[in-house]
């Protein structure tokens, strides 16, 4: 079987896998009432979803490690100047980025903003979800896995195979923001996803943990959210 061909099943296998997470996490995640404490309904039920499709990528990654020598994946924390370096690299680039972002959206009155109130409970309880949720439970799904299964497949022969499996696993994690049910592709959402995939994906490669993209995804992530709610409150 030519490399092409598994590379191919193995990507449709890992799409079939990804969405079916996602949609085992919405499951279970509608089943519960979350009202007393969320009232807007903004973070408890998205929780909950992460931590189902978080704990079906272990599971997986568990599996897989019968076949995979478990150090592909890279779940174990370690220190690395590099690791750090790029953590740094990427924060700060990212809020000099929303930065311009809302000071041009400022003078053209182009800045969406969220339609809910940023009482106590909203505030923290999407930035507490953004911060130790976002990342770990969508990097082990789309980075962790992926990358670690596509080396094994490509057999870590060169650096183009790893880049092939970066930008893979990248693809990966733009389609997931393709709201398939309803036919709707965000486009700008989706190449965003997956210049920040490939930059957690070249991360996780050169740091040889997971830990600094689940650092870099939600940072991303509250920086986005934690952006617009100060926008919100100097405008208000």
């Amino acid at each position: 079987m030519s490399k092409t061909v598994k590379i191919t099943g193995i990507t449709v296998l890992l799409f079939i896998f990804q969405y079916a997470a996602s949609r085992m996490g919405s499951f279970v995640a509608g089943r519960f009432d979350y009202s007393t404490v969320d009232k807007d309904g903004l973070f408890m039920n998205i929780a909950v979803h992460h931590i189902i499709q978080m704990l079906a990528a272990f599971l997986v990654i568990a599996l897989l490690t019968r076949t995979i020598d478990a150090e592909n994946f890279k779940l174990k924390p370690k220190a690395d100047k590099k690791g750090i370096i790029y953590t740094l690299i990427f924060c700060l680039i990212l809020g000099l980025y929303y930065l311009v972002v809302y000071i041009i959206g400022t003078y053209t009155h182009t800045i969406s903003v969220y339609d809910y109130e940023l009482n106590r409970t909203n505030v923290l309880g999407t930035l507490g979800f953004q911060l130790f949720l976002s990342g770990p439970s969508e990097e082990l799904l789309f980075r962790s896995l992926p990358i670690a299964v596509y080396l094994y497949v490509l057999g870590h022969k060169s650096k183009k195979d790893i880049w092939l499996a970066i930008v893979l696993a990248s693809v990966l994690f733009g389609i997931a923001h393709i709201d398939i049910v309803n036919r709707n592709i965000p486009w700008f959402q989706v190449g965003y996803a997956m210049v920040l995939g490939t930059a957690y994906g070249y991360t996780f490669v050169k740091s040889r943990s997971i830990i600094y993209p689940m650092i870099m995804h939600s940072m991303s992530n509250v920086i986005s959210v934690g952006g617009c709610y100060i926008y919100m409150m100097m405008t208000s």
